[in-house]
């Protein structure tokens, strides 16, 4: 997985412990007890965080912060697994639930060298991840749509449709008029 975090320049050992300390700094700022300064030290980082934006207190960034891009008015609730190893896009004014976790790595489970494989993911405007919900890698999640407690999401959701269970399935639909900003 280092060969993603790529320090030109630094020897093997080196670049972990670099990757590790970085990790470490990166697990404090999720800590503090404001969200001016975890904001501001997110963008440090290199996280792309809108005006309006709010990442709550005690948040996990995995790898690099730089390839998250979070829109205006977007809440990432208590607890969320925000995964950067490969770029993770989240609209404007999405939801993010406590707990949930936003995969784009994984294990490829049928490979014999059980090697990381991943893919982007996407999350549209206006979308409601609900608590303890899971997205795994290359997934898109469409303008306005609803991801239930707990329900795992393995395949792309179209724009407005409300899914749930594990694999999520769409189970209804949201209205197409949304107007609201958090």
């Amino acid at each position: 997985m280092t060969a993603l975090i790529s320090l030109p320049g630094f020897p093997g050992k080196a670049r972990c412990l670099a990757t590790e300390l970085r990790n470490s700094a990166l697990h404090c700022v999720g800590h503090l007890p404001t969200g001016f300064f975890r904001g501001s030290l997110y963008r440090w980082f290199g996280m792309s965080l809108a005006r309006g934006a709010r990442i709550a207190p005690g948040c996990w960034v995995l790898g690099g912060p730089s390839r998250i891009s979070i829109g205006a008015g977007s809440v990432i609730n208590h607890g969320v697994v925000l995964d950067g190893r490969f770029p993770l896009t989240i609209g404007e004014n999405v939801s993010v639930s406590i707990q949930t976790i936003i995969l784009t790595l994984e294990h490829d489970l049928s490979a014999p060298d059980f090697r990381a494989v991943g893919a982007p993911v996407v999350i549209g405007d206006r979308v409601f991840l609900g608590a303890r919900a899971i997205v795994l890698p290359g997934i898109f999640i469409g303008e306005g749509a609803a991801v239930a407690a707990g329900a795992v999401v393995t395949h792309d959701v179209e724009p407005y449709a409300v899914v749930a269970g594990v694999p999520a399935r769409v189970i209804g639909s949201r209205p197409r008029n949304l107007v609201y900003r958090f």
